[in-house]
C-alpha cells in the first residue's frame, strides 16, 4: 500500500455530520407529549364528566381533553419513531466513520451531549405508556437510561476535575450530564405498583435531587461568568441558552415525585403536603423569571443564527417548564376540591395559572411544530451537514 493511500483521510459519509445533540429533539418530544397528557388529564377535573363540580364551561373542558390527549399521543409516537430512527443511525455512524464519532466525544463543547441519549432513554417510558407498551419494557428502557445516566455523570464530573479547561469552553450544555440526573427520577410513579419502587424511588428521588441541585448552582454560576465577564456564546450556540431552565422544569417535577414516594412509603396522602410546600412553587417562579428573560432571545432566535439541530436545545427545557405549570395547577385543584375550599370553580391562583398553563403550552406547541417542519424539510434537502 502506497504512502498516499495510508495518509488517506476516513470516508465521509452523510451520517458523518449527525450530530449527538440531535436525540435532545427525543428529550423534548417525550416531554411534550406529557405536557399534553397532564393538560389532558387537569382538563379532565374541570368536566361535567369528573367527580369534580360544578365546573367552568364543562361542555369545551370534555371536548379539550380529548383533544390534548390525542395531541399527546402524536408527540409520542414522533418520540418513539425519532429515538429508534436517531439510534439506528447514529448506530450506524459509529460503525463506518467512527473518527467522527471520536472528535465529537472528545470535544469538551460537544462531549457533554452525549447525555442526551441517556435522558431520552430516562423520558422515553412516558411516551412508551402513552402508546400502550407494556410496562416491563418501559421499565427496562429506563433501567438502562438510568444506569448509563448515572455512570456518566460520574464520569464527566472526574473528567472536569482531572482536566484543566479554558472558559470559553464551558457551555450551558455543561447542564445536561450532572443536572441531567433530576430528570431520572421523573418516571418512576409510571412504576409505582411494584412492590419495592416506593422506597427504592424515595431514595433515587432523594439522590438525584441533591446533586442536581449542588451541580445547578455550581454550574450555573461558572456558565453566567463566562457569559457576563469573559465572552458571549458562539451564534451556533446561543439556543442553548435556554438549557438554563431545564432544571428549575424538571426539578418540580422529580421533587414532586420525591413526596410522592415518600408518602407511598409512609402510606399517607401528599397532597395537603404539596399544597402548603412552597418549593415546588419556588423553583417554578425560579424558572419563570428566566424564561421571561431569556424569551427575547427565544424570539429572536432565527435573526441571531440560521436554523441547526442545536435548536432542539430549547425544546425539552420550555416542555418542562410548560410540565411543572400544569402539575402545580392540578395539585392545587385536586386540594382545593377535596378538601371542598372553593364554591367558585376557580381561585384567584388557580386562574393565574390556568393562564400560565394554557399560554406557555400553546407557545411551546407552536415552537415543536416549527421545529419537527424545519427538520424534516432540512433532512429531506440534503442539508445536515449545514442544520450540523
Amino acid at each position: 500500500m502506497s504512502q498516499a493511500q495510508q495518509a488517506q483521510p476516513p470516508k465521509i459519509n452523510a451520517l458523518s455530520y449527525l450530530p449527538v445533540s440531535f436525540f435532545g429533539s427525543c428529550m423534548g418530544l417525550s416531554a411534550i407529549s406529557v405536557a399534553w397528557h397532564a393538560m389532558s388529564h387537569l382538563s379532565l377535573l374541570y368536566s361535567k364528566d369528573s367527580q369534580y363540580n360544578p365546573a367552568p364551561m364543562p361542555q369545551f373542558s370534555f371536548i379539550f381533553h380529548s383533544f390534548a390527549d390525542m395531541i399527546s399521543l402524536i408527540f409520542a409516537a414522533f418520540a418513539v419513531g425519532a429515538f429508534l430512527a436517531l439510534g439506528i443511525a447514529y448506530s450506524l455512524k459509529l460503525i463506518t466513520n467512527f473518527e467522527s464519532f471520536k472528535q465529537e466525544f472528545l470535544s469538551p463543547i460537544t462531549r457533554p451531549f452525549f447525555a442526551t441519549i441517556c435522558i431520552a432513554l430516562l423520558l422515553l417510558p412516558f411516551a412508551l405508556d402513552r402508546l400502550g407498551i407494556p410496562e416491563k419494557i418501559s421499565l427496562f428502557v429506563w433501567a438502562i437510561g438510568a444506569i448509563f445516566m448515572l455512570i456518566f455523570s460520574v464520569y464527566i464530573v472526574q473528567f472536569w476535575i482531572c482536566q484543566k479547561f479554558e472558559l470559553a469552553h464551558i457551555t450551558p450544555a455543561w447542564i445536561i450530564p450532572v443536572v441531567g440526573l433530576l430528570d431520572l427520577p421523573l418516571a418512576l410513579p409510571l412504576f409505582s405498583q411494584f412492590h419495592a419502587m416506593p422506597d427504592i424511588g424515595f431514595l433515587i428521588s432523594l439522590f438525584c435531587l441533591a446533586v442536581g441541585f449542588a451541580f445547578t448552582i455550581v454550574l450555573c454560576t461558572l456558565i453566567f461568568a463566562r457569559i457576563v465577564f469573559f465572552a458571549k456564546l458562539p451564534d451556533k450556540l446561543m439556543p442553548t441558552l435556554v438549557i438554563f431552565l431545564a432544571p428549575f422544569g424538571a426539578g418540580v417535577g422529580a421533587y414532586m415525585v420525591l413526596i410522592s414516594m415518600q408518602a407511598l412509603t409512609l402510606a399517607e396522602d401528599s397532597l395537603g403536603f404539596l399544597a402548603i410546600d412552597s418549593t415546588p412553587y419556588i423553583l417554578f417562579l425560579l424558572g419563570l423569571f428566566l424564561f421571561f428573560t431569556l424569551l427575547p432571545q427565544i424570539i429572536q432566535i432565527k435573526k441571531c443564527c440560521p436554523f441547526r439541530i442545536s435548536w432542539w436545545a430549547i425544546s425539552f427545557p420550555l416542555a418542562a417548564m410548560s410540565i411543572a405549570s400544569i402539575k402545580i395547577n392540578t395539585e392545587i385543584l385536586e386540594f382545593s376540591k377535596a378538601c371542598a375550599l372553593l364554591n367558585s370553580p376557580f381561585s384567584h391562583i388557580e386562574m393565574v395559572f390556568w393562564i400560565v398553563s394554557i399560554s406557555l403550552l400553546v407557545f411551546v406547541t407552536l415552537i415543536f411544530i416549527w421545529l419537527i417542519g424545519r427538520t424534516l424539510v432540512g433532512i429531506l434537502k440534503g442539508e445536515l451537514q449545514n442544520l450540523a
